[in-house]
């Protein structure tokens, strides 16, 4: 096995690219720079093993540099065909303990091949820097010049939300784990879309990791990301294709408007259900004075549906009107809300009362009455001449 002095002395690497998609304008938006080491027999080496071997031996600036400026020259022809393409450039983000304004990255390389600064994305992987004020003073540095800074592998180990004042990204990469099996995962589905949530507020761009399935890259643009980056675009390759990239655009979009269509179904299923079953109740509640007893009322009626937990009433001061109706068996802590409960954060409150059309559907959410996963459709009814506010919690 070659030596890594002896791979980088004789400057054995190749960088590969992988593509990163513009899911919402269709287009090629950068690739992202890879470096790999390179044998004397002419195999590919591991990265890890390439990075392992650099720490081991006191050689990662060393590999970080040499990484960054073959990026460059790799990047350069591929920049000539195509002027707005963006580069992402992985860097020793320990490293930045040590910054000192004036050390430049690329040593002069990006104006001698007249790449502009705003063509370059810094890649920084947070939770390896320990000093957050020179964390803080390396953006803040490169940002004046003109380059791009983006948090890489976001949403694991020690990702510090409290550092993203610090840094200031313009790209926040998902990491991968997060995007594994996204369709059928609801917790990371909620983290992935706070996260893309909390980058549109901040003005940074959510770019979605590893994507390898037509599915995740649905969820991924359906919950929010701009960005898409993974093997079901293309692998690293030292000239970065993505075979049929046109039909795999219309593949992405086929798939994310069925995703909106099956979505909007279910919930109109939802809403004509519960429309049915508000006609049911209304026969039962006519007057103010049934609402003394309404649980006992409406409970034959709500026992036939399989997919309700519970049912309450709110009154117009966002009050709960006797017991919550419960359904479902609570778990651990959870338990339902009772009479006098103010319920005037909730969603399916002030929604409905300011709702012109009278109701309201509100998104999945985990229900404290059962730690079960569900959504409320909240409907105002009118009792002598008092507004309320029936809600029914469905089951997802």
């Amino acid at each position: 096995m070659d030596s890594i002095q002896t791979i980088l002395e004789s400057k054995r690497l190749t960088i590969h690219f992988q593509p990163i998609l513009s899911v919402r304008g269709r287009t090629f938006f950068g690739v992202e720079a890879l470096v790999r080491g390179i044998a004397s027999d002419g195999s590919v080496l591991s990265p890890l093993w390439l990075f392992e071997q650099a720490s081991e031996y006191g050689l990662s600036a060393e590999l970080d540099r040499l990484a960054r400026h073959l990026a460059i020259e790799s990047f350069y022809p591929l920049w000539q065909i195509n002027k707005r393409l963006i580069l992402f450039v992985n860097f020793e983000s320990k490293l930045i303990d040590t910054f000192e304004s004036g050390h430049y990255l690329f040593d002069g390389l990006l104006n001698r091949y007249g790449i502009p600064f705003s063509n370059i994305v810094l890649e920084i992987k947070e939770d390896e820097v320990k000093d957050t004020a020179k964390l803080q003073d390396f953006c803040t540095h490169y940002r004046g010049l003109g380059f791009n800074i983006a948090l890489d592998d976001f949403g694991i180990g020690r990702s510090s939300f409290d550092r993203l004042a610090a840094v200031r990204p313009d790209i926040i990469k998902i990491d991968r784990s997060l995007i594994a099996d996204i369709d059928t995962q609801y917790i990371h589905q909620e983290i992935v879309r706070a996260i893309c949530r909390m980058s549109t507020n901040i003005g940074a761009m959510a770019l979605a990791e590893g994507v390898e399935r037509l599915e995740e890259a649905s969820y991924s643009q359906h919950l929010g990301a701009t960005l898409i980056q993974g093997f079901w675009i293309a692998k690293p390759s030292q000239s970065p294709v993505c075979e049929n990239f046109r039909y795999k655009m219309d593949r992405l979009k086929s798939s994310s408007d069925n995703l909106q269509s099956e979505l909007y179904t279910y919930d109109k299923s939802l809403r004509i259900q519960a429309e049915s079953l508000f006609e049911q109740f209304s026969e039962c509640l006519t007057s103010a004075e049934d609402l003394l007893n309404w649980e006992e009322k409406v409970k034959p009626i709500a026992v036939s549906e399989s997919n309700i937990e519970a049912l309450y009433i709110i009154d117009s001061s966002a009050r709960q009107v006797g017991p919550t109706l419960l359904l479902r068996q609570t778990r651990s802590f959870f338990e339902p809300m009772r009479d006098g409960c103010d319920h005037s954060r909730k969603e399916y409150y002030s929604r409905t009362i300011d709702s012109m059309n009278s109701s309201h559907l509100t998104d999945n959410y985990v229900s404290l009455a059962t730690g079960n996963l569900c959504c409320t459709y909240a409907r105002k009814i009118e009792l002598e001449e008092n507004t309320y506010v029936f809600c029914i919690d469905f089951i997802r």
